[in-house]
């Protein structure tokens, strides 16, 4: 039985994909974005309160688009505006997920595979992790939906190292750089962190880090700030929830609150 590309599963109230192709170092078939994206709507209308998404084996976490298809994925205009596509529509579904999402880097996360770890909201990386975007190396540019996202997590700087050297950066220079989170010994830890950050996640009230996640990326777009009044009138409709009303419950019990994201 051939195992699928992309590995759906949830495990308690955190979801995961795997990115399954761990012989091609996880390199991304135009097929394999639009079952990513396929798994992200998947999630987003599930009970899960976090996901994490990671590669097959401990070499790479997405090594980018499969470049042993861009002899048909590129070879026409209208060919290389669908493979564009598959890769933005999967990162924007992603991006847009009401949930937070953990990127969880074993290894290698170039090209798109870094498009895809920009577009998740927190990111683990292993001490064996390297990334980059190479499009300077192959005459190709990267979406500028993918830059935005990158210049919100690294700033413009850094974004403009990566983008023009082309470099791979290791695992230590990647945090230093804000692009990883966090930095764990190996595969066997990266899992386990990844799974007790989504947990952690879990037992924080949905509603809440559904607008943490609404107004950060707002902010970073550049879009224009509410006025006063307005922020004032959105931020306010957190005090009618049933989570809030929980919370205050929870405290004068001295119990964990029990969250039900309403």
């Amino acid at each position: 039985m051939v195992e699928p590309l992309i590995i759906t599963e949830q495990r308690g109230m955190i979801g995961w994909i795997t990115i399954n192709r761990a012989e091609k170092r996880n390199a991304m078939s135009q097929e394999m974005w639009h079952e990513l994206r396929r798994a992200a709507l998947e999630f987003a209308s599930s009970d899960a309160r976090a996901l994490v998404i990671t590669g097959a084996g401990a070499k790479a976490f997405a090594s980018g688009a499969d470049i042993m298809e861009f002899g048909t994925t590129k070879g026409t205009p209208e060919a290389a505006r669908a493979s564009f596509l598959a890769v933005d529509d999967a990162c924007r579904a992603i991006a847009a997920l009401p949930i937070p999402v953990i990127a969880a880097i074993n290894g290698y996360a170039v090209g798109a595979g870094l498009e895809l770890a920009a577009s998740c909201d927190y990111r683990l990386g292993t001490e064996q992790a390297k990334l980059g975007i190479t499009a300077s190396k192959m005459g190709i540019t990267v979406g500028q939906g993918h830059i935005q996202r990158l210049t919100a997590v690294v700033g413009m700087s850094w974004s403009l190292d990566l983008l023009l050297t082309g470099r791979l950066v290791d695992a230590n220079e990647a945090l230093r750089m804000g692009l990883l989170h966090r930095v764990v010994a190996d595969h066997k830890a990266l899992l386990r962190e990844a799974q007790a950050l989504g947990e952690l996640f879990s037992e924080r009230a949905p509603l809440s880090l559904t607008w943490a996640k609404h107004v950060v990326q707002r902010i970073a777009s550049g879009a224009p700030l509410p006025t006063p009044e307005e922020d004032a009138r959105e931020a306010i409709q957190c005090f009618e929830t049933g989570d809030f009303l929980e919370a205050v419950q929870a405290f004068s019990e001295k119990r964990a609150p029990r969250f039900s994201g309403h």
